[in-house]
């Protein structure tokens, strides 16, 4: 999806929901909570959740995934591809509105629309451009000055109705893309009125066509959305009203305490209190649940080009407490390949995760792979991640043995012996460069999120213990909300990253393909770059591109672009994509440690009543949840969920059977 850079403490409790299902068409309203502010509403510049979530329930895409995962008919009410799939036709519902927060209608939505939609993103090379430079036929062209006719674009309004995209090459899961923000409409009337102010964060910052409409909006305290009274849809719009109330983490313990007192629709049940935890096993014992692991992957990555030792909100915050000699010895040693593999086989993700989720369920959200799992099988039904494993059995057997298994919900990486020889051998290449011991690493943490500042207390003595402070030293630099944004999730560029190492970014999967994921680190055009301390820079005098090329970054591009120029063999297209993620997690660039789900919840949301989706922003709407008075009973889902997977099945098969 997003997709989508995540922010590792926004975790909107919808997403303890389930999935989507048969149920009455009734609902209470909706109230939960929300833990960071929006910065915009411009759908097509933030690649953020904390964007996307919300207005995926106010603009309406071409294509929606279904209660099964299915892609069906949205604003546009059919489509085909040409026989190589590299020309896309989609037929736009007439009679749809666009509305103005104030409900007045503005205009009808029309083929112009994803026109005017892209046209905007590629004049402005939004940072959602990634996904349509490289993608639709002439965009990177245009963006780059070498067309300048926008007609040449490969993007047609054949007729009010009509809409029509021409690829750059055959690309038979384009139609995965399309429930995402790039492929999003907009009148470009309304956006060329608004300027500067679309996007804003008010009710009449954007124009709505989906379910719902923002009603409220107060920064750090609320934020409400109504149905939409003339949504297409509204039919299957099961809840009129939708509160999120601000939670800032101080108090781990009030979700659970606000649904206990029938306030909030589903919860987390935490384990860290243990007598919160006991009273909830005595009261819901045959209610709670564990939330499945979703798609989304969280890093823990280094800073490669760190260039930033203060808040770039506040100089005066957040500084690094090192010289400037500690500060050239770090950057040396996180150039190491073998410094970073001790570090990474010495990270014990487990006893850190277990200060977030619990001793219980310390390995219950693990994620061994990058690419999310369950996004991509082959024809044999064979997961994506496979591959990976497989990759990197073969690339180096001595780290990965034929024991070696890369799936969720366990720790195959954490060795402590393997971390200190990588590491003898890192401080033996170092010293000789004239590297000074302690090597000094700081990791910016949250003073407000609790169970954050835990994880990274419990992140330097489980490095310090397995190296010792003579060899490593983790800097915890504490900071207040704002600063710790700043320096870290909300850095502008790569070059205002204030840190070391952290578990700062994740990403959710933007469509079904493992590319959705592995493009997001290539040096000139990744996502996920500024995460990593970089920034996209051709330049090779520049250190941006000097320290992508040491860490093998433009080698790992060269195999994700190969993989991604295969497109009937999806044995060979998987394979040459495992072999560049296995580059990744061998070298030590990334290492992924949670997804999520997996913690326990408690809910009054009707199991399998949202839509499925693995990818793209549906798995946001509240279109066709069901909230209801009674706390949802552990058989009662295991009952919903039989029977989802018997129609899910069935309805596949007649989907393939087409």
């Amino acid at each position: 999806m997003l997709k989508k850079t995540l922010l590792a403490v926004a975790v909107l409790a919808v997403l303890f929901a389930g999935t989507v299902g048969a149920a009455t068409p009734k609902s209470k309203d909706y109230v939960n909570v929300f833990v960071s502010d929006p910065r915009t509403f411009n759908y097509l510049e933030s690649q953020r959740q904390t964007t996307s979530q919300h207005t995926v329930n106010f603009v309406d895409c071409l294509i929606e995934h279904d209660k099964y995962g299915i892609l069906r008919p949205a604003l546009a009410e059919s489509w085909s591809a040409n026989a190589d799939t590299s020309v896309w036709t989609f037929k736009i519902r007439k009679g749809v509105k666009w509305v103005t927060g104030d409900l007045e209608v503005y205009a009808e939505v029309k083929a112009k629309d994803w026109v005017d939609a892209l046209k905007f993103q590629l004049d402005k090379k939004s940072t959602l451009t990634y996904l349509i430079a490289g993608f639709v036929k002439n965009a990177d062209a245009y963006m780059k000055g070498k067309i300048t006719d926008f007609s040449q674009v490969g993007v047609k309004a054949k007729d009010d109705y009509t809409l029509e995209y021409t690829l750059e090459k055959p690309m038979p899961y384009f139609e995965t893309l399309l429930t995402y923000n790039p492929y999003m409409p907009v009148n470009g009337e309304f956006l060329a009125a608004k300027g500067k102010d679309f996007g804003k964060v008010d009710k009449n910052g954007i124009l709505y066509n989906g379910a719902y409409v923002l009603s409220n909006f107060t920064s750090k305290s609320v934020l409400e959305y109504d149905a939409n009274p003339t949504y297409w849809d509204k039919a299957n719009v099961t809840i009129n009203h939708v509160k999120l109330v601000y939670d800032d983490g101080k108090d781990p313990d009030s979700r659970f305490n606000n649904f206990d007192a029938g306030i909030y629709a589903s919860a987390q049940v935490n384990t860290d209190n243990e007598a919160l935890f006991a009273r909830a096993q005595a009261k819901y014992k045959e209610n709670i649940y564990r939330a499945r692991q979703d798609s989304t992957t969280f890093l823990y990555a280094f800073n490669y080009d760190r260039n930033t030792w203060a808040s770039p909100a506040d100089p005066t915050k957040g500084v690094s407490p090192k010289d400037e000699k500690a500060r050239k010895d770090t950057q040396l040693a996180i150039l190491n390949r073998n410094f970073r593999k001790a570090v990474f086989f010495g990270v014990d993700r487990p006893t850190i995760l277990a200060q977030r989720n619990g001793e219980v369920n310390k390995l219950a959200a693990i994620r061994n792979s990058y690419t999310g799992t369950e996004l991509s099988k082959d024809k044999a039904g064979k997961d994506y991640t496979k591959y990976v494993e497989d990759a990197l059995k073969a690339r180096n057997p001595a780290d990965f043995p034929a024991s070696f298994k890369i799936d969720d919900a366990q720790d195959p990486y954490f060795n402590a012996t393997k971390a200190k020889a990588y590491m003898a051998k890192a401080k033996a290449e170092l010293t000789a460069k004239g590297v000074k011991f302690p090597i000094q690493l700081d990791t910016a943490t949250d003073i407000s999120y609790t169970k954050g500042l835990k994880g990274d207390q419990s992140l330097k003595a489980n490095l310090e213990a397995v190296f010792g402070t003579d060899t490593l030293v983790v800097n915890v630099v504490e900071m207040d909300s704002d600063n710790a944004d700043a320096s870290t999730y909300y850095a502008e560029s790569g070059s205002q990253s204030n840190y070391d190492i952290g578990g700062y970014t994740g990403w959710g999967p933007d469509f079904g393909d493992p590319y959705t994921f592995l493009q997001t680190l290539e040096p000139e055009i990744g996502a996920v770059l500024i995460q990593i301390g970089l920034d996209a820079n051709a330049d090779p005098k520049s250190s941006d591109y000097k320290n992508a090329t040491a860490i093998g970054l433009y080698d790992y591009a060269k195999k994700v672009e190969a993989a991604n120029n295969i497109y009937s063999d999806y044995t060979k297209r998987f394979k040459g994509f495992a072999e560049a993620e296995a580059q990744l997690l061998d070298d030590a660039i990334v290492l992924p440690y949670m997804s999520y789900g997996g913690g326990f919840a408690v809910t009054r949301i009707v199991p399998y009543t949202i839509p499925f989706a693995a990818y793209g922003n549906d798995e946001y709407k509240f279109k066709g949840m069901i909230v209801t008075d009674k706390v949802v009973t552990l058989a009662e889902r295991n009952k919903l969920k039989a029977q989802w997977e018997k129609d899910r099945a069935a309805a596949y098969k007649k989907l393939n059977a087409k």
